[in-house]
């Protein structure tokens, strides 16, 4: 019961993303347009005018001084669209990407492992894609629908295999689960990592993977939070006395019971959480901004899917054996081929 709790949950947010990224790339994609017919017009208009000036200084030379002001304004105009937060119909495709996280997967991260709640981003992608057509007049071709045929075939190959237990169903378990995690360690590489694909980019070696690949990291660390917060919210309706995993972290089960309210590990979960929310959206909209929401949202996909499938199973210990681990990554690596394979033909017309 559990798990069809949990994989509901996931659906329906993944609707609410996919709605709401399509609402932002919309945004944005009209400001862009608007610039363009302003700056076009404001050009047309400047030009008269200039012309009119340089004309009426041969009778009055004191017209100069405006005919050579004149362009500084033209100039103005071309320094680009309006920021993406003063569009309603933005904020709005903001808040619905963060009402399906918080109140989709979320919620079933508490139930499923992260190897079940990422394949099933699936749905956010169909329903981006869908509305891109009507609403950004992004026309399917009948390679792409053969490209998201052979995608959605992966992800099933993955949900298959992924392990069915959210984890920790009581408190001893939780409070071993995060012990053994390895999450501070685990945290410290990745924002290494982090900072160097950001040094990429900042060197000019942009392209689709780097952006797509910060992203995905960024997503990952949120989601490997939001599953032992969420874990820790629902047992400790049943269990009063469990301690914070944040407090677990740093000063153990026995020193965790005696911490006080706020700790130093608290605040820093709150950063960690804050700094990946940000940077995930800054990097996500960088790209949307640069690459067609086709080619982005599949190459997201398959990369979140490998980051934060593996990074669940590796804190969280999720896989019974040898066997079983044979299996998954032998499945889960035809998977994420069938994909990568899929997304190519999405570029296709």
């Amino acid at each position: 019961m559990s798990f069809l709790v949990g994989l509901a949950a996931a659906v329906l947010g993944n609707v609410v993303i996919g709605t709401g990224q399509c609402l932002q790339k919309y945004a944005l994609n009209k400001l862009q347009r608007d610039w363009e017919r302003t700056g076009t017009s404001t050009a047309r208009t400047e030009a008269v005018a200039y012309s009119s000036n340089v004309y009426s200084s041969s009778i009055d030379m004191r017209q100069r001084g405006s005919s050579v002001s004149q362009p500084s304004r033209t100039v103005e105009s071309k320094r680009g669209p309006l920021p993406r937060y003063t569009s309603k119909t933005w904020v709005l495709g903001l808040l619905l990407n963060y009402a399906g996280e918080v109140c989709g997967n979320a919620v079933a991260l508490s139930y499923l492992s992260a190897s079940v709640v990422a394949p099933v981003g699936i749905v956010s992608v169909l329903v981006n894609v869908l509305l891109a057509e009507r609403l950004l007049g992004e026309r399917i071709t009948s390679n792409q629908k053969f490209g998201f045929t052979v995608i959605v075939a992966g992800v099933a190959c993955i949900l298959l295999v992924a392990p069915r237990s959210a984890g920790a169903t009581d408190a001893t378990q939780f409070v071993y689960m995060v012990q053994t995690s390895g999450i501070a360690l685990f945290f410290g590489l990745l924002y290494v990592v982090q900072l160097l694909l950001v040094l990429v980019i900042r060197n000019g070696r942009q392209s689709l993977f780097v952006y797509v690949l910060v992203a995905s990291i960024f997503g990952t660390m949120n989601v490997m939070v939001s599953k032992i917060m969420t874990m820790y919210v629902r047992l400790k309706m049943a269990f009063a006395g469990l301690p914070n995993p944040a407090d677990i972290v740093v000063y153990g089960a026995v020193g965790a019971m005696s911490s006080a309210t706020v700790t130093l590990p608290r605040v820093l979960v709150a950063l960690v959480m804050g700094v990946s929310v940000i940077g995930q959206e800054s990097f996500r909209q960088q790209a949307l901004g640069k690459y067609p929401v086709m080619q982005f949202q599949p190459v997201f996909f398959a990369t979140y899917n490998v980051v934060a499938t593996l990074s669940g199973l590796l804190l969280f210990k999720e896989l019974d054996g040898w066997m079983h681990a044979l299996v998954f990554f032998s499945v889960f690596s035809i998977g994420i081929g069938l994909i990568l394979y899929g997304s190519r033909f999405l570029q296709k017309a």
